[in-house]
């Protein structure tokens, strides 16, 4: 076992480590020096505190291309002969258009969420690449058409609303003038943020050969012009709600924008977006108990009637999140591969 899998399997987060995860949910990139008072302890201590979440794989911070760079996303249900399940996972996981990566129990072993930087992309990715894979037996598709939330939204509940105001008071906006970014400039940031969020503006200066003040500028552009989503993940297991759901719901065409207005207010609900295919609204949910997973489906029964929940899959395993790679335990190990995006030229990613 090498020390960071021991370092992994021994740290356990404190309260002062989910407050300092609670507030980088807020504002990722918030100087420790700006967090400081409002957590209660020194910015040594916070930065210290957060590396030694980060070599752990316990959390981490990303930036992705915002919805104005992505292109088509969708979901597949695989089902595999379970000896082949894990093997096969690997695989698709080394794809770029594959970003996140789950085993499951339920009606299908897999599922995974795929982004293309086009449809004929998409197309070609699910008519050509997947279905050569060995050890597939059947392939269901369903296309993404409006997200209502997802898991940047997703927060812990360790600050008060005080707190929480005061972070949010601490994100920085731009007085730069915006306007589009050199698509060179812009992709090879993408790249280095993907992998470190919190990478500061003289290291990506100094990464991408130009000046701090144009970096600063093109990030806060990127940002502005949702070109760019910087986000905190983590590893469920120390989030306080380890049991990770999928639910694939039938709704009413006509209903469907106010039950993703609902579902937006349910805080459990850490993903939940309409879908072209057999379910039509499709969410992801971390619970703190399997118990809970019929509790939610009264809740959701409850408040959005006419809707019918067809089928629930429990994940049991996570290979990929949004680009990173993930051991057994569901802890980060430090390899990523970027979120395609719909650029003309996408870079291979830096590492």
């Amino acid at each position: 076992m090498s020390d960071l899998d021991e370092s992994r399997q021994g740290y356990d987060l404190d309260e002062l480590d989910r407050r300092l995860i609670h507030a980088l949910q807020i504002n990722p990139r918030a100087r420790w020096a700006a967090l400081a008072p409002i957590i209660g302890v020194d910015a040594v201590t916070l930065a210290r505190r957060w590396e030694r979440i980060v070599e752990a794989g316990i959390a981490w911070v990303s930036g992705h291309p915002g919805p104005e760079l992505r292109g088509p996303s969708a979901i597949l249900e695989i089902e595999t002969h379970p000896a082949a399940m894990l093997g096969l996972a690997q695989e698709i996981s080394t794809d770029s258009e594959a970003f996140t990566v789950d085993l499951t129990s339920g009606g299908r072993q897999m599922l995974v969420l795929v982004a293309t930087s086009s449809m004929d992309a998409m197309t070609e990715y699910l008519i050509s690449r997947v279905p050569a894979l060995d050890g597939i037996q059947a392939i269901r598709a369903h296309l993404f058409s409006s997200p209502f939330t997802d898991g940047g939204q997703w927060r812990l509940r360790s600050l008060s609303a005080e707190e929480i105001a005061a972070v949010e008071r601490s994100i920085e906006v731009s007085r730069s003038p915006g306007g589009r970014v050199d698509s060179q400039l812009e992709d090879e940031l993408l790249c280095l943020l993907g992998a470190d969020g919190r990478a500061t503006v003289a290291f990506l200066a100094r990464a991408v050969g130009v000046g701090q003040r144009r970096v600063r500028d093109a990030v806060a552009a990127m940002t502005a012009g949702g070109r760019l989503d910087t986000r905190l993940d983590m590893a469920k297991a120390q989030s306080g709600r380890p049991v990770h759901t999928w639910y694939f719901l039938r709704v009413p065409a006509a209903l469907v924008p106010r039950v993703g207005s609902v579902l937006t207010r349910i805080g459990e609900i850490r993903l939940a977006v309409s879908a072209v295919g057999q379910y039509n609204l499709i969410l992801a949910v971390w619970l703190p108990t399997l118990a809970d997973v019929q509790r939610l489906e009264v809740v959701l029964e409850a408040r959005l009637p006419g809707v019918s929940i067809v089928d629930r899959s429990v994940v049991l395993r996570t290979v990929k999140k949004e680009g990173h790679r993930l051991d057994a335990r569901g802890y980060a190990t430090g390899e990523f591969s970027r979120l395609l995006t719909n650029l003309p030229h996408p870079k291979a990613s830096l590492g």
